[in-house]
């Protein structure tokens, strides 16, 4: 372990970066932008998901828009705030904002300063803050602002409350949901995680034994950009406890070479490289079960816990 290495601040949830991507006039700027603003969630302490990395309409263009749509979907609802660019007119960022207000997450709207914003996008509830920037760097300072705000009234539990019953019905149809992802979905996936042969199809299996929910490979590729060797290996070995050699010899490499790509896995997820079976465990149960599903697990606890 390297004790020089810099400390990765402990994410607060995830900030779901929304802005146009359909037909873009200039789309390697504007998708920088939504670089800048992922940058300036992450110094907040968020993980930022930037959907141009993974359902890019030009560089992703074999996925399914069905598919899309319920990765997108996934990642809004389960997001700790929505940072919508609303300096383009989208018809995406409009449904993820309506989407976001379903499941009660806040959302920053963020345009230039001259940029018209709809009044019925201003209007949805979901919309607690408006950040309208000259410079780059007024964006910095009012969009840290924002983020912060949005924290402290989370910190507060201002959240309004859902009655029990209610909360639980939707805990059980979010797991069912889980685990009936489309299989071309499972496939599209795969693709995009770079994924092929004996390890796509022990990927599958985990799958469809339930090893492994299919919204928890969606947040594997997605939010967390595994990808080839590296996915594979920490879904055989994390994931389905398959044995080293096992696992080496389905990825195809040695059994050191499979060592180090669950060693990078385990790092780009957020576990020490060095993890223990049962904090590998613990994190499977807390990060890799569907979104929606985590936040009404969270949810329910938090009920529960109150009175006891």
């Amino acid at each position: 372990m390297d004790e020089g290495r810099p400390k990765t601040p402990v994410a607060l949830g995830e900030a779901y970066i929304s802005g146009a991507l359909t037909a873009l006039d200039d789309a390697p700027r504007t998708k920088l932008f939504y670089e800048l603003l992922a940058e300036i969630a992450e110094a907040a302490g968020l993980r930022a998901y930037l959907p141009h990395r993974v359902s890019d309409p030009v560089a992703a263009a074999h996925l399914d828009p069905r598919a899309v749509y319920e990765i997108d979907r996934a990642h809004v609802t389960g997001a700790a705030v929505v940072i919508a660019y609303a300096g383009i007119p989208s018809f995406g960022v409009g449904i993820e904002v309506e989407l976001a207000r379903e499941h009660a997450v806040p959302v920053i709207v963020v345009a230039e300063r001259d940029r018209p914003i709809s009044r019925l996008l201003l209007g949805n509830p979901a919309v607690v803050e408006v950040v309208k920037f000259a410079d780059l760097d007024g964006l910095r300072r009012a969009l840290t602002a924002a983020l912060g705000a949005v924290a402290a009234v989370k910190r507060d539990g201002a959240r309004p409350m859902v009655a029990d019953d209610v909360v639980v019905q939707r805990f059980i149809a979010s797991l069912e949901h889980a685990r009936r992802l489309p299989a071309d979905e499972v496939t599209a996936l795969l693709r995009v995680g770079e994924v092929d042969g004996e390890t796509a199809v022990a990927i599958k299996d985990a799958v469809q034994s339930g090893r492994l929910f299919a919204a928890g490979l969606r947040d594997l590729v997605g939010r967390y950009a595994l990808r080839g060797p590296d996915l594979g290996a920490f879904v055989l070995r994390d994931v389905m406890e398959r044995s080293l050699s096992e696992t080496a010899e389905t990825i195809g490499v040695d059994s050191r070479a499979a060592r180090r790509h669950v060693a990078a896995a385990r790092t780009r997820v957020g576990l020490p490289e060095d993890a223990e079976p049962d904090s590998v465990a613990q994190w499977l149960v807390t990060e890799l079960i569907a979104p929606p599903t985590r936040a009404l697990q969270l949810h329910l606890f938090g009920i529960t816990k109150a009175r006891l």
